[in-house]
């Protein structure tokens, strides 16, 4: 009997890390990509999925022609752009979530309208 039940706690206790391990890659923006008039707002669409240490975001525009930034909450709300904590401008670009709580990301398109 003790031995039944040291395997199910086992089996509990793997299935539960497996499970805690597993990151997910996210397609900003779906099959349109990331673009500057979005059929969903991207704020929208995050708030409606749960992000984790591990997670990543898959963003893919034109070269050349857009780009992914990273900011700080301060230059987030002010639109400001000259120190981005994080420039990505590939067109094939990925975050990754490396820690918990907010992170901001913005298009860069959207300041030279």
């Amino acid at each position: 009997m003790a031995s039944h039940t040291s395997l199910c706690l086992f089996l509990a206790l793997f299935t539960a890390i497996i499970c805690s391990a597993h990151a997910y890659r996210f397609v900003v923006g779906g099959k349109d990509g990331w673009v500057l008039n979005p059929s969903e707002n991207y704020s929208h669409w995050a708030e409606k999925r749960r992000f984790q240490v591990n997670d990543t975001l898959f963003f893919k525009y034109k070269k050349g022609a857009d780009s992914v930034l990273v900011v700080t909450k301060d230059d987030y709300e002010k639109c400001k752009t000259e120190k981005p904590i994080k420039k990505m401008e590939d067109g094939d670009s990925v975050f990754k979530f490396d820690r918990s709580g907010p992170v901001l990301l913005h298009q860069w398109k959207e300041w030279q309208l």
